[in-house]
């Protein structure tokens, strides 16, 4: 901040107003350090289409002519580093006129290269995927995805065109088309909303519809157990509404109509199932409520590396309830109703606990059924800048699932040194631990290091779908190197883990390497 300009607090009380918004757009390296200075990365800078100056200014939340106010610049910022073609943003007032009790604000991003024209290679689980295809996630600067792709997993081989505007003829309507032409069925979806963008936005819109065919394979200790086909359409319009920003919290109220169907067969050349799911039809009404408090910080060196991380340390609530009947045509009378609710506690300065809970389910005639509870907690010890102790528990219960679905604890989801979807039943527990070190290492000026030694141990309780038992309590050791991502939008972290299997069972390898790029560390 200039000298002589009031701090950001001070001009809020002042009542200060905005007198001219400065956009700065900086490229992906900076050629005035010597280190980034060099005919490959000026190479970079110029292919890149830069992001354009409009489609920063229509994601502010001040405009000039208005009273200063942090709460706008903090959440302005908040909301630049969720795009995923930025990497940084800064809003700061950069000139004080007395006189006239008027200020400047510079407001300032940091591009990242959008472009993917590569191949994607990933392994976990001891099951290997990949893709190939062309994504721009900032297309001609606009802030618009768009990609088109070939992928082939463990589920399915499928050929992918997407298309996203976050800021729709740079209004606050997002846009979202998806098409599917996959080895198992076809899916395709739409949405348009205008969504609560801000802590203060005093409406939403939205509709949404879903129309897929796929195969869906259940799994019983780690084996393919049967096939089904499945049919899924799902529609919705919406409406939300608020006071806003009041007293540092905010609540929303929401409207909906939502018609949910899906249909079973067998799967064509498979042998039969060994129980196929009944076909439903919920067609109903629903309410939600929310509650936001605003308490949000930054940091460095938790979930990503050397990168500002928007850390959410406030509560939250939603509730929501809808009511399906034959009047309104559904099948019979369901009462579907979902809860989540969190919130995070500091200790002293280096401890951080989160905490979240979500629960789903509904009354089929009186009946409850597809129930579920999920419980998190996540804890943070900052050891030192370049340390940290990570520690995560949580647990799950069931009542009644849809036959389709399935509880599954496996090297996808959080047992490292174990296959993929290889422990079911009724619930389950997981306990990570993790020994996180970040370091100031910066090959080629593209990649942040980092390391975290790990120790998993997860199990499930109650039957699986075929009546097998739980396998007990499974443990895995390991060790992981993370690259994090700070060029590009391709992904914030690549893991690349080593992990020994404590309890594998006879005919499991104990040595598993993965490779995948996750969100966080």
């Amino acid at each position: 901040m200039p000298a002589g300009t009031p701090a950001l607090a001070e001009l809020e009380q002042r009542g200060a107003t905005i007198r001219h918004i400065a956009i700065h757009r900086e490229d992906i390296f900076n050629l005035d350090d010597p280190r980034e200075d060099n005919g490959l990365y000026r190479l970079a800078d110029k292919l890149h289409i830069q992001t354009r100056e409009r489609t920063v200014r229509t994601q502010l939340l001040f405009a000039e002519g208005e009273p200063v106010s942090r709460q706008k610049f903090e959440e302005t910022e908040r909301i630049l580093r969720s795009r995923r073609y930025l990497s940084e943003a800064w809003v700061v007032p950069t000139g004080y006129d007395a006189e006239h009790n008027t200020v400047d604000v510079s407001v300032t991003v940091r591009d990242v290269w959008t472009l993917d024209p590569g191949i994607e290679y990933g392994r976990s689980g001891g099951e290997n995927r990949g893709a190939i295809g062309l994504e721009e996630q900032n297309l001609f600067g606009l802030g618009t995805d768009l990609a088109v792709s070939r992928s082939h997993d463990v589920d399915r081989t499928s050929t992918l065109f997407s298309y996203n505007d976050p800021n729709l003829l740079g209004k606050w309507w997002q846009l979202g088309m998806q098409y599917a032409d996959n080895s198992d069925g076809r899916v395709q979806s739409l949405s348009l909303a205008r969504p609560f963008y801000s802590l203060d936005t005093r409406s939403s819109y939205g509709l949404n519809y879903f129309d897929g065919t796929s195969r869906v394979q259940r799994y019983s200790n780690g084996v393919v157990a049967d096939q089904l086909g499945e049919q899924h359409r799902l529609d919705q319009v919406y409406y939300g509404w608020s006071r806003g920003l009041v007293d540092g919290w905010t609540q929303r109220w929401y409207a909906g109509v939502r018609y949910d169907q899906a249909s079973f067969e067998p799967w064509p050349g498979a042998p039969p199932p060994l129980s196929l799911p009944a076909d439903r039809l919920f067609s109903y009404p629903w309410l939600g409520w929310q509650a936001v408090e605003n308490r949000y910080e930054t940091g460095e060196n938790f979930d990503l590396i050397g990168r500002t991380e928007d850390r959410f340390l406030g509560r939250a609530l939603y509730a929501e309830l809808g009511y399906s009947s034959e009047a309104f045509g559904g099948h019979g009378r369901s009462l579907l109703t979902q809860l989540t609710a969190q919130q995070a506690w500091r200790f002293a300065s280096q401890h951080e606990l989160y905490a979240t809970a979500a629960f789903a389910g509904r009354l089929d005639d009186g009946s409850p059924h597809n129930v579920s509870l999920t419980s998190t907690a996540r804890y943070y010890d900052r050891l030192t800048p370049h340390q940290l102790f990570y520690a995560m528990l949580t647990g799950t219960v069931t009542y009644k699932l849809d036959a389709e679905q399935q509880l599954l604890l496996g090297g996808d989801n959080g047992l490292r040194g174990y296959p993929l979807r290889f422990q079911g039943g009724t619930s389950s527990a997981l306990l990570t631990l993790e020994h996180r070190m970040y370091s100031d290492w910066f090959p080629l000026r593209l990649v942040r290091v980092g390391g975290a030694v790990f120790f998993d141990a997860g199990r499930t309780w109650g039957r699986d779908f075929t009546g097998a038992e739980p396998l007990g309590l499974l443990k895995d050791i390991g060790i992981g190197l993370r690259l994090g991502n700070v060029r590009s939008g391709l992904g914030s972290v690549v893991h690349i883990d080593l992990s020994y299997a404590l309890d594998a069972p006879p005919g499991i390898k104990r040595v598993e390497i993965t490779v995948q790029t996750q969100d966080k560390f």
